[in-house]
C-alpha cells in the first residue's frame, strides 16, 4: 500500500506524533488522511499512465504486423523457419519496414502475418545496412494500416519510449516500457531507450505517450559484426532505435530498390583514444576517398560539414550517420595553413593489406634507427642496413615508431616509398618497393638483449576476485625492459595449467616472453561472455609487467582455439595476434577487415595447406604465416615450433 506514499508523510506523522501531545490522536488523524489522499492520487497517476500507454499503443498496433522469415539451409538444402520478428507498415501500398535481423541474405520466403492470423508472401525491396533496416513490399493488395513517419520530432531524453513488436505471436502486440535514455549513440545512428527488448521486437515502432513514431527498433553495435553480436544487450534493459526523421530521409531511395551503404572516408587517427585531442591523421588509406581528395597522413582534422573536431571521437561521431555517396567537407591543418577537401564516401574501400619494409626498429634519443634488416626483404633489396637513422617517408619528418609502421603499411600499393636515411652522418635518399607480410616465420633474429637468468623465472596464480576461471602466469622475477605476452586458453576441463606453460620456459628465457595460461569456467565449453574475462586477465599481466604492446598474441588448445581467435578479433587494439592449429575450425564469431590502426596476423601451425577459413582471412586483409609441424599437440610438444612463435611474436615489432 505504502510504494506510491512520499516520505514527507511518514515525516510528517512522525513529527506530530512528538510535538503536538495532548492532541496526538487528532493530529494522527489528519496526517493519515493526508497519506490515504496522496495515495489515492498517486493510485489515480499511476492509473492514468497505464491508460495513457495502453492508448497510445492501441492508436498504433494495427499498423504493427509478425514477419516469418523462411531461408535456405546451406548444408542439406531444406528449409528453415527463422524466429520471427516485427514490421511496420508504413504506407497503402504495401511498403514495411522492419529490422535486418535475419534478412542480411534473402531468404528463400518472406511471410507478413497480420493480427487476424492471415498471411502474405512479401518482397525484400532495398537494405540500409547503416541503420540495420529492410524494406518489404507485400505482393498481394492485403488492406494494411500504416503509421506515420514524421520528417522531424522533437525527443527529449527522460520522455517516455514504448516499443511495440508482434514477433511472439501475432494476435497481441508485445509492449516494452521505458525513457529514452541517450541520443547519437552508435556513433550518431540511434536512440539509446531502457526498455528492455528482445529479438521480436526488432523491426516494431517505438512510440511516444501520445502515441508518436519516434523510431524503429533494431540490434546494433558501434561496428560491424554478427547478428548475435549485434544482440548482445537483448534483455539487458539497454535497446537501440534508428530515428524516424533519419528513417523519412531516406525512405524514396529503399523504394527505388537501392541499398544504402555506410559511408567510408578511410583515414585513421594517430590517437586511439575517443576522448583524446591529438586530432593528427597517422595514415590515410590507400585507394579511399580521403586520399583522392588530397588529405595526407599528418593533417591535423579540424571540421567535417563545418561541424568541429574537438577530440578523435567526433570524427566517427560526425562520420557515422553518413552514407555511401554522399559527400562531405573536410577541414584540415597542414603547415600552418588550414584547407579545405571534399570527398565522396565509399561502400567499400579495398581490403587493407599491410606493406612491409622489412626491418626492426629501435628508439635512438628522438630517432629511429634500423636494429635489424630481414632477408629477401624491400629494405635489404634497397641497400638498407642496421644502424641507418630513418628521418623522411614520403617527405614527410618520421614521428614515432607506431606512426612510422602505419605509414609504410597504408603505403599505396604499387608505389614506391621515399626513405630518407642518416648513414654514418650523411642523408641518402632511398627508393623502396614495398612488400606484403611474408608469409613464412624468419629463421634467425639476432639476440634481445636480457639480463634475466635461468633462474629468475617462477610460474605463478593469476585470478581475478570476481570469476571463477583460473590462470597461471610464466613470469621474470626481476625487472626487465620489455617483453612480450603469449596467452594459452586451457582445453575445457584441464586443471593443470602448469603444464601448459612449462615447454615454453626455455624459448620464454632466451626471447623474453611471458606465458599467461587461462582456463574455462565450465568443464564442458568455453561461453562468449567469457572473453571479457580473457581479457581482463591480459590487462592485469599488462599492469605487473612492461609488455610490449605489439607483441601479446593468443592461442588455445580445442576449444580454447575459437575462444581465442574470438577474443583477438574483438579486441584488436589489445591483441595483435592469434595462434590457429591447422585442423581446427574457428567459427561463431564477426569477421571485419583487418585495421591500420590495430593490425592483427594469424599464425597457422601444424599443416602445410591453408585452411578454408584461412583464406577467408587473407581475403579480407590478414597476414597469414605458416608453421608445419609433425607433433599432434605442436603448442605443447614442438620445442622448435616454440622458437618459431617466439620469432613471429618479435617479428610483428617490424616495420
Amino acid at each position: 500500500m505504502y510504494a506510491h506514499v512520499p516520505l514527507w508523510c511518514f515525516a510528517l506523522s512522525e513529527l506530530a506524533t512528538r510535538t503536538i501531545g495532548m492532541f496526538r490522536p487528532l493530529a494522527s488523524l489528519v496526517v493519515w488522511l493526508v497519506v490515504a489522499y496522496t495515495w489515492v492520487n498517486n493510485a489515480s497517476a499511476v492509473d492514468g499512465e497505464y491508460q495513457a500507454i495502453q492508448s497510445a499503443t492501441e492508436r498504433i498496433s494495427a499498423s504493427v504486423v509478425q514477419i516469418e522469415l523462411i531461408g535456405a539451409s546451406a548444408s542439406e538444402g531444406e528449409l528453415t523457419l527463422g524466429a520471427p520478428i516485427s514490421g511496420t507498415v508504413i504506407d497503402d501500398k504495401g511498403h514495411i519496414l522492419t529490422s535486418l535481423w535475419g534478412l542480411e541474405q534473402t531468404p528463400a520466403s518472406i511471410l507478413i502475418v497480420n493480427a487476424d492470423g492471415s498471411r502474405h508472401p512479401a518482397e525484400l525491396v532495398a537494405r540500409d545496412r547503416n541503420r540495420e533496416l529492410a524494406l518489404l513490399k507485400v505482393a498481394s493488395e492485403a488492406k494494411m494500416t500504416p503509421i506515420a513517419i514524421p520528417d522531424e520530432t522533437t525527443v527529449r531524453i527522460g520522455q517516455w519510449a514504448i516499443a511495440v513488436g508482434r514477433g511472439i505471436t501475432p494476435r497481441t502486440p508485445a509492449v516494452s516500457v521505458g525513457i529514452v535514455s541517450a541520443t547519437e549513440r552508435m556513433y550518431g545512428r540511434a536512440l539509446q531507450i531502457d526498455a528492455r527488448v528482445s529479438p521480436s521486437f526488432y523491426g516494431g515502432p517505438v512510440i511516444d505517450i501520445q502515441g508518436r513514431m519516434i523510431g524503429i527498433s533494431v540490434p546494433m553495435k558501434p561496428e560491424a559484426g554478427s547478428a548475435g553480436e549485434k544482440s548482445d544487450w537483448y534483455d539487458s534493459g539497454i535497446a537501440f532505435v534508428v530515428p524516424a526523421e533519419a528513417i523519412a530521409a531516406r525512405l524514396d531511395v529503399l523504394k527505388s530498390g537501392k541499398d544504402i551503404e555506410s559511408g567510408k572516408l578511410g583515414i585513421v587517427p594517430t590517437s586511439k583514444m575517443p576522448i583524446s585531442k591529438d586530432r593528427t591523421l597517422s595514415a590515410v588509406l590507400a585507394l579511399s576517398p580521403a586520399r583522392r581528395a588530397g588529405i595526407q597522413s599528418g593533417d591535423e582534422v579540424l571540421a567535417i560539414d563545418d561541424d568541429p573536431i574537438r577530440r578523435v571521437g567526433d570524427i566517427k561521431q560526425l562520420l557515422g550517420p553518413r552514407d555511401a555517396g554522399e559527400t562531405v567537407k573536410v577541414k584540415i591543418r597542414r603547415d600552418e595553413k588550414e584547407l579545405e577537401f571534399e570527398a565522396e564516401l565509399a561502400a567499400n574501400i579495398p581490403p587493407f593489406r599491410p606493406r612491409v619494409l622489412g626491418i626492426l626498429p629501435r628508439v635512438e634519443g628522438d630517432q629511429i634507427a634500423i636494429d635489424f634488416v630481414f632477408p629477401d626483404s624491400a629494405a635489404e633489396k634497397a641497400k638498407l642496413v642496421p644502424d641507418d637513422l630513418l628521418t623522411q617517408i614520403d617527405g614527410k619528418p618520421v614521428g614515432s615508431i607506431d606512426r612510422t609502421r602505419l605509414m609504410v603499411m597504408t603505403h599505396p600499393p604499387d608505389s614506391p616509398l621515399s626513405l630518407q636515411v642518416i648513414r654514418e652522418g650523411k642523408p641518402i635518399d632511398v627508393a623502396c618497393d614495398l612488400q606484403s607480410t611474408p608469409e613464412a616465420v624468419v629463421e634467425q633474429l639476432p639476440d634481445p638483449e636480457s639480463t634475466i637468468g635461468k633462474d629468475d623465472w617462477e610460474i605463478v596464480p593469476r585470478n581475478l576476485p570476481d570469476v571463477p576461471n583460473k590462470s597461471v602466469l610464466l613470469k621474470p622475477t626481476k625487472d626487465v625492459a620489455e617483453i612480450g605476452l603469449l596467452v594459452l586458453l586451457a582445453r575445457p576441463g584441464m586443471e593443470k595449467l602448469e603444464d601448459l606453460v612449462q615447454p615454453w620456459r626455455e624459448v620464454a628465457e632466451k626471447h623474453p616472453l611471458a606465458v599467461l595460461a587461462i582456463a574455462s569456467s565450465e568443464e564442458q565449453r568455453w561461453k562468449p561472455v567469457e572473453s571479457d574475462v580473457v581479457v581482463r586477465m591480459i590487462e592485469q599481466v599488462r599492469k605487473l609487467l612492461p609488455v610490449d604492446s605489439q607483441q601479446i598474441v593468443i592461442g588455445g588448445f580445442g576449444a580454447g582455439v575459437e575462444m581465442g581467435m574470438m577474443v583477438c578479433l574483438r579486441n584488436r587494439e589489445i591483441v595483435r595476434g592469434t595462434i590457429v592449429q591447422t585442423g581446427s575450425r574457428p567459427g561463431g564469431f564477426s569477421l571485419t577487415e583487418n585495421e591500420p590502426a590495430s593490425p592483427v596476423q594469424v599464425l597457422i601451425v601444424g599443416g602445410t595447406e591453408i585452411p578454408v577459413w584461412g583464406r577467408v582471412l587473407k581475403n579480407v586483409g590478414y597476414p597469414i604465416v605458416q608453421v608445419a609441424s609433425k607433433s599432434n599437440d605442436p603448442l605443447i610438444e614442438d620445442a622448435q615450433l616454440h622458437q618459431a612463435v617466439a620469432r613471429w611474436m618479435r617479428s610483428l615489432n617490424r616495420i
